[in-house]
């Protein structure tokens, strides 16, 4: 396709679909939670038992990345991205008719692929389908939906919920993802039929699809649920020794099979392992703080929900503004180097709200929030163009299922480890809810060495970045 004016339209509508898929990803990982105080009342279940709805899509969405990505090399984008829109619609149909907690779980199971494939794919469409010149800028859009759709989900799904019912949360869906399929259809370029002819030719590594998927999900799970089971419980060790094995054998199975569903490969180059090295360490206190935030504003400023809901906004609203614009600055300036200021000026402002947030007034925090929020603009759109940049053309999806998958381990580990040193503060003999409500001090300290480890941890980014930026190897793409 070539970067003609009259083909510009077409490109916008490409950039939309995908910027739509990013954002419906994020708002259903976000919608749902405020309404399951409803859903446990509507069908007489516990809080425990309605949890499932949440983790089942986290579940999936994050374990099927990696087999999603190598479907789409192998079968072509336009037709995983297709199908992945038609999972997540029909999934979010079947969650609003479901007669029982069940159906909806197994339904949230659907959705939850029908994420996965739209996650997986939509960053490879951006390089594969785009001239070089507005790859950036297009990147800032998609990381614009994502903020945006993590932003509105919360005050989104309660507005639906208290005015109409919970099961629209899940319906509101369904147009949208019809117009969505439409659009795909209409506007991504078809792929030639080699990648199906060579998935019959060649085999695919059934074996190693299911070790992954059951590795990743095993690891996810001990993530999540190890502050409510305990991390030394049976449960929680059982699950990441079982993890561990079960990944150690599928990185063992991908050396040796001829067509593995990772491509090692990948990892072959520097520049591809620090920027997703880096990545992984910067979303650590992206997720720790989106974690902790709430509970500071609410214990430590004695704010409402709602009202703390607000204040977190100011984030995503800078977020919004400046992405597309740090994307566009990425098509004409060396992404590592936008990246080496960005998680600098990121870990700064960590270390500075963690020596300020015990000050009064709202001050610091929106000074935090607003720093923030302008660090990591500049740093996930050019960041997310870099590495699609170091992928060999031919294997963009499995580029971006790593990616992804790296990324949301990272955002799972992030929650843990932050959760970890928050409680690490607090007296050996309570929960940490009860004394957030009751020890003012001592959750503050709390605070303040979760904000300096996320500090910590974006100085290791920092480091990663500054290696790429430092290399004479310039940002191409690796050798097929």
């Amino acid at each position: 396709m070539s970067s003609q004016p009259e083909h510009l339209p077409v490109y916008r509508w490409i950039v939309v679909t995908v910027t739509f898929a990013a954002f419906m990803s994020k708002l259903d990982s976000y919608i749902v939670n405020i309404s399951l105080p409803t859903i446990a009342n509507r069908f007489s279940v516990t809080s425990s038992e309605v949890s499932w709805i949440v983790l089942v899509y986290l579940l999936v969405s994050t374990s099927t990345l990696l087999l999603f990505g190598k479907l789409g090399d192998r079968f072509g984008l336009r037709r995983v991205f297709f199908l992945g829109y038609l999972l997540f619609t029909l999934g979010s149909l079947l969650c609003g008719l479901s007669p029982s907690l069940n159906t909806l779980i197994v339904s949230r199971f659907i959705q939850g692929a029908g994420c996965a494939m739209l996650t997986a794919i939509a960053f490879a469409i951006i390089p594969k389908f785009l001239p070089q010149e507005i790859i950036g800028w297009a990147f800032g859009m998609a990381a614009t939906g994502a903020a945006l759709g993590i932003a509105v989900g919360a005050p989104v799904g309660g507005i639906i919920t208290g005015f109409l019912s919970w099961r629209w949360v899940f319906l509101v869906n369904v147009p949208f993802g019809i117009l969505a399929m439409y659009a795909v259809m209409k506007y991504l370029p078809d792929e030639d039929k080699r990648s199906s002819d060579g998935l019959r030719k060649a085999g695919f590594d059934i074996l190693g699809a299911a070790l992954s998927f059951m590795g990743l999900a095993l690891l996810i799970y001990g993530l999540n649920m190890g502050r409510s089971f305990g991390w030394t419980s049976q449960r929680i060790l059982g699950s990441f020794i079982v993890s561990f094995l079960l990944l150690a054998v599928f990185f063992v199975r991908e050396v040796r099979c001829k067509e593995p569903l990772l491509d090692l490969g990948l990892f072959k180059s520097f520049h591809f392992n620090a920027a997703v090295a880096s990545t992984f360490f910067a979303y650590m206190l992206l997720a720790g703080n989106s974690f902790l935030l709430p509970f500071y504003l609410e214990i430590g400023k004695g704010l409402q929900t709602a009202a703390a809901g607000f204040v977190i906004m100011i984030y995503s609203i800078i977020y919004m503004a400046v992405g597309p614009f740090a994307g566009r600055i990425s098509d004409r300036v060396r992404p590592s180097l936008l990246c080496v200021f960005a998680v600098l000026s990121v870990s700064l402002c960590s270390f500075v709200f963690a020596f300020t947030l015990s000050s009064p007034g709202l001050v610091p925090v929106i000074v935090f929030l607003v720093w923030s929020a302008l660090s990591f603009g500049f740093f996930i759109s050019p960041n997310n163009n870099q590495v699609m940049s170091l992928a060999p053309h031919d294997r963009q999806g499995t580029a971006s299922g790593v990616f992804n998958t790296i990324n949301s381990l990272s955002l799972a580990l992030g929650v843990c480890l932050f959760e970890m040193i928050m409680s690490g503060s607090l007296p050996a003999d309570s929960s940490p809810m009860p004394v957030l409500s009751t020890i003012r001090e001592a959750s503050l300290a709390g605070f303040k060495n979760a904000y300096i480890f996320g500090g910590v941890v974006c100085v290791i980014a920092f480091f990663f970045s500054l290696l790429i930026s430092r290399s004479k190897e310039p940002n191409n793409q690796l050798k097929r």
